[in-house]
């Protein structure tokens, strides 16, 4: 799969290729509101293949699963993991069985992530003529704290796909470290609106002395685990563990602007 051909632009740091699967999309005569949008979230997500050791690498014909779990971005094991707002006039669903309408306000976060797979992906920017990759699709989910008529927590789960880096000044030469998403929300809050947004995308790797919240506690980025999908040398490229969300609106590597989740409807 096409994670875009091409490179963050960090010298080292190479760009994931992604092709897109469409979704629907309101017509251009219909007016598109906004039902929620979730912020400051951050997560720690790993990569990996059925090729022991490799995780998002520039080698061909190699599946990848990636997974990343939601942390509190100021403070290490804490619970606060950001928040999404719901706007009021609207009759979105909530995540009872059945539904009820009108679910607004802000909601705290209390566990989010996201599980996506690829039968075929790498990051070679190089390789312009592969057709047989397939995009990294999967789930993003989250759980918010408040409690529905049946007593169980609210949340949403949303089916999407990566689209791509993004590329705020319009200029494909320049370095990007946030990837831009899309898809539909499938279950609990909102289900049935369309769903996208961003989120930035920066390898990390371990390191205990590391105490503080930048880039996060226990990790440093990692620059040089994607040198392999920018450089000419084949299959040195390995992409194991990074960070994901939408702090502050900005990436913390690039300082770009992150959306974050935005659901919207056509009516």
């Amino acid at each position: 799969m096409k994670i875009v051909k091409k490179a963050l632009g960090l010298t080292a740091v190479g760009g994931l290729i992604v092709a897109g699967i469409g979704f629907s999309a309101p017509s251009s005569h219909a007016t598109v509101l906004t039902a929620g949008q979730c912020s400051n979230l951050l997560a720690i997500g790993s990569a990996k293949s059925t090729t022991v050791g490799d995780g998002v690498t520039d080698k061909d014909n190699q599946d990848v699963s990636i997974g990343s779990k939601g942390v509190d971005p100021n403070t290490n094991k804490g619970t606060t993991l950001g928040n999404c707002t719901f706007n009021s006039g609207l009759s979105t669903p909530d995540g009872a069985k059945p539904p009820v309408k009108g679910y607004n306000g802000t909601k705290a976060v209390i566990k989010w992530g996201t599980k996506l797979f690829s039968p075929e992906a790498d990051c070679n920017t190089a390789d312009t003529t592969d057709n047989t990759e397939w995009p990294i699709n999967g789930t993003l989910s989250a759980t918010f704290a408040d409690l529905n008529g049946g007593g169980k927590n609210n949340g949403f789960t949303a089916a999407i796909t990566i689209t791509g880096f993004s590329d705020p000044d319009n200029n494909p030469a320049t370095p990007s470290d946030v990837v831009d998403f899309r898809g539909l929300v499938i279950k609990g809050v909102a289900a049935g609106a369309d769903v996208g947004g961003q989120s930035e995308f920066d390898p990390i790797v371990k390191d205990k002395t590391q105490t503080g919240a930048t880039p996060y506690f226990g990790y440093q980025f990692n620059v040089g685990a994607a040198v392999g999908c920018a450089d000419a040398t084949p299959a040195n490229a390995n992409i194991l563990s990074f960070m994901n969300g939408s702090v502050g609106g900005v990436s913390q590597l690039l300082g770009l602007p992150v959306s974050g989740v935005t659901m919207t409807i056509g009516t």
